[in-house]
């Protein structure tokens, strides 16, 4: 503690007297002597004329922050050892403030109990250390004349010992807080990341085979509600008691940590997966069953959490974090509330992974050319003069090979870069028209991500001033799934596009829920039957009767009924008695590339 008959020089900086206020009553109880600074400038010129003990600094000022004024003191070497406190209202500046060289920070409002401990704690280390630089420089002189003055100074030099041996014991103390500091987490007194990822490291290079491991993941649900709501002390209260209630789960052979932010970790061993199970959905009980309370609030709390079990399958640390992460946000992407078991779950997250893989692959199709475009006949039942053939794209990967659209479709609408793809098919095709006879129709399809883009129609006219094509010459397919989520912007789209001679099918018809109310709702011309429903049309009745009632409104209301996925004679032969008007399948014609169209 500090000696009462000691008078401290304190500095407290703030553009904020109120704050000054409340800082030097606080400190009042110190008896220190208050040294006041409303601004970085000031504050360098008190300094400079009177160093004091201790500096109390505010982060966010006006034309100089408090970072700027903490580097320019500890600029000069005489004041390397005036310590810094920080006064903040957010942790974000935390890092670069003691990069700066602050050695410890103060969340606003400040309270008067803390900032106290803290000032007595640092001005007792600033004494320390000056006494040890004293006794230093003591010993050095001491060792010099040694020789010399042996016989003379064997009493003081004894005593100096005896004081140096107490001093080196209370660095050593200092030592191994700043060693535990660094070990563990300064708000829940957990261990941290780093020591985790040394626990992890010590297990994966274990060679013990009788011993069963399991990493657990675990990211609060709610606690940015906590945060945004009361504030950061109550966030840091938050984390505290979850520790406890961790701790209490678990034996002290289990190691635990935080791993930041709203994660936490533990590595735990049993002697199978069913039991690391069941002891997993015990802490989510208690987690979610616990209540915090803070003033008159009370909150209940969920988590997301990833198990997975360490076998030789996992490489590294990075690669068992790698997991648990990916692993945890399948929880989060459920909802929350949710415990993801990694061999449970392992074959979904690899494919949501390799499909991840498959995004660049995607962007350097886009930006290197990398598509192409294949083509499949529609074929009239009765012969016409206009012919009809809808293009089909695919990826021409870095081995040469060609990709299905299966491959990277999906992927690229569930990661909404389909759009793209939709523009890249839309300049491929109208400029391959004008290399196409003038009787021959191009059916494109538009995904529903295009579709609702609000600019949607205008590409659409810029791309047709600039390959100068002719409208009637194109049908654009939309699937009943994406025109039924989109309504409004179909109905816009098309209402846009019509009126220039643009054509539309409605694609995979029947499998809505209420697909004849949409039928009335969208000006098509085309309705294309799912395959779903022709492709046994020739064994199920079903199918047959619900081709029967869609083709038969569809005619009613002028609209023609294109059959998909024809892949036999028979099927061919009754769509032909429901007086279906085209068919498309491998029946009549395999895809292939564009290239080879032939009028």
């Amino acid at each position: 503690m500090i000696n009462k008959s000691t008078t401290f020089k304190i500095l407290a900086v703030d553009d904020d007297p109120t704050n000054i206020n409340v800082i030097m009553s606080h400190l009042k109880p110190l008896n220190a002597q208050m040294l006041i600074a409303t601004s970085g400038a000031s504050a360098l010129d008190i300094i400079k004329a009177t160093p004091p003990d201790l500096i109390i600094l505010d982060i966010n000022m006006p034309n100089m922050s408090g970072i700027e004024v903490c580097r320019k003191i500890k600029e000069d070497p005489n004041n390397k050892h005036i310590p810094i406190l920080f006064l903040t209202a957010s942790e974000k500046d935390i890092s670069e403030a003691f990069e700066a060289g602050g050695l410890d920070y103060i969340i606003k409002p400040v309270r008067s109990e803390e900032l106290i401990a803290r000032v007595n704690t640092h001005l007792t280390l600033s004494t320390l250390v000056e006494s040890l630089d004293r006794a230093n420089v003591m010993l050095e002189s001491m060792n010099e004349s040694l020789e010399i003055k042996v016989s003379e100074r064997t009493k003081e030099l004894v005593s100096a010992n005896a004081n140096l041996r107490r001093e080196i014991e209370e660095r050593r103390r200092l030592q191994d807080k700043l060693t535990y500091l660094s070990t563990h987490d300064f708000v829940t007194r957990m261990l941290n990341r780093t020591s985790m990822e040394l626990e992890l490291k010590n297990v994966l290079d274990s060679t013990q085979e009788d011993q069963k491991y399991y990493f657990l993941f675990i990211d609060l649900d709610q606690f940015k509600v906590i945060n945004d709501t009361c504030g950061h002390i109550a966030g840091d209260e938050l984390l505290r008691q979850i520790a406890d209630l961790l701790r209490g789960l678990f034996s002290k052979q289990d190691v635990i940590a935080r791993l930041g932010g709203d994660e936490f970790a533990v590595l735990f061993s049993l002697d199978s997966l069913d039991h690391a199970i069941r002891r997993t959905a015990a802490v989510k009980d208690s987690v979610e069953s616990y209540r915090f309370e803070w003033g008159d609030d009370s909150f209940k709390h969920s988590l997301s959490a990833a198990l997975v079990e360490i076998d030789e399958s996992i490489d590294s640390v990075s690669h068992l974090m790698s997991i648990a992460e990916r692993t945890c946000f399948e929880s989060k992407r459920k909802g929350g509330s949710e415990v993801s078991v990694y061999n449970y779950t392992k074959q979904h997250i690899d494919k949501t992974h390799q499909q991840m893989r498959i995004i660049p692959l995607i962007h350097q199709a886009i930006e290197n050319d990398r598509f192409t475009l294949y083509y499949q006949e529609i074929t009239p039942m009765v012969a016409e003069e206009t012919k009809k053939i809808e293009l089909l794209i695919r990826l021409v990967g870095l081995d040469g090979k060609i990709k299905p659209p299966a491959q990277f479709i999906p992927v690229a609408e569930r990661f909404h870069i389909i759009t793209e793809i939709d523009k890249w098919v839309l300049r491929k095709a109208f400029s391959s028209i004008i290399d196409l006879p003038d009787n021959v129709e191009l059916a494109i399809n538009l995904s529903g991500d295009f579709i609702v883009k609000s600019n949607a129609a205008d590409v659409i006219k810029k791309y047709v001033t600039e390959y100068q094509i002719t409208p009637s010459k194109v049908c654009f397919e939309i699937t009943e799934t994406s025109a039924i989520s989109n309504l409004e912007s179909t109905q816009a789209l098309i209402a846009s596009l019509k009126p220039l001679g643009f054509k539309f099918a409605l694609d995979d018809f029947g499998t809505g829920t209420s697909s004849y109310e949409y039928l009335k709702e969208l000006a098509v011309d085309h309705v294309k039957i799912d395959g779903v429903f022709v492709r046994d049309i020739d064994k199920d009745d079903i199918s047959r009767k619900m081709v029967e009632s869609i083709a038969g409104i569809a005619q009613a209301k002028g609209i023609k009924v294109i059959a998909e996925c024809i892949e036999t004679a028979e099927s061919l032969e009754i769509l032909r008695a429901i007086n279906i008007d085209y068919y498309q399948g491998y029946y009549a014609h395999v895809p292939e590339s564009l290239g080879n169209f032939k009028s």
